[in-house]
């Protein structure tokens, strides 16, 4: 299996259509408090459902920052799309809301050719960087809601790298960022083209799951 240079971040949201309005100043997800509510809860019950339903391998993995429902793909394939870790061994750990929105978009992308996904990281405890930049709001790494993914291989063996080949307008790199921004899973894709200096070297993305329609948001017992 090849092994990536680039990363790119992946920013999936849940799988219905990104709330409107405006968003929220923290950069939390709608509806979002911690500890989790109990209408958090039920969405990650829900979550987990649906990724059964799609045939997903995935475990229960160990909590940690302000994930609500952390998972692990052992297999590290999600639709027919392996999820390769650049610099771990291990199978990286995120919400399940991320897990959720790559398997939503997963059909899409391998239509276009995608087999790989090397990823730089997913969780991780950090700050919102943008613009060469660090904010004082928490990045959606620490909620499990980010992936930082290096490159993508496609069906040919033929590896695309951000870093690299993002410059030379590569079709692949530039169809996976139109596919995730045109999905509506997506809360937005972080590019060298939109982030030249913080996101020079991959692409982020972001699930966005929406928490505010419940009737009791009060965190569960």
């Amino acid at each position: 299996m090849l092994r990536a240079a680039v990363v790119i971040v992946l920013v999936a949201g849940v799988a219905h259509a990104a709330p409107r309005g405006k968003p929220r100043a923290d950069n939390m997800p709608r509806g979002w408090t911690w500890p989790p509510s109990r209408t958090m809860d039920a969405a990650a019950k829900a979550c987990e459902a649906r990724l059964d339903e799609l045939g997903v391998a995935w475990q229960p993995a160990k909590a940690q920052g302000h994930l609500v429902d952390p998972v692990i793909v052992p297999e590290g394939v999600i639709g027919g799309i392996a999820y390769v870790p650049v610099y771990d061994k291990q199978p990286p750990v995120m919400d399940c809301q991320l897990a959720l929105a790559l398997a939503t978009i997963a059909p899409r992308l391998y239509e276009l050719g995608v087999r790989e996904v090397h990823v730089g990281s997913t969780y991780r405890w950090s700050k919102v960087r943008v613009g060469g930049k660090t904010k004082n709001m928490l990045s959606r790494h620490a909620l499990g809601l980010a992936m930082d993914v290096v490159s993508f291989v496609d069906d040919q063996g033929r590896e695309a790298n951000v870093s690299h080949d993002y410059k030379d307008n590569d079709e692949l790199l530039l169809s996976i960022e139109r596919a995730v921004d045109e999905s509506g899973t997506f809360r937005l894709v972080l590019t060298p083209k939109n982030d030249p200096v913080s996101h020079k070297d991959h692409f982020h993305i972001e699930a966005n799951p929406d928490y505010s329609d419940a009737s009791d948001d009060r965190p569960s017992s």
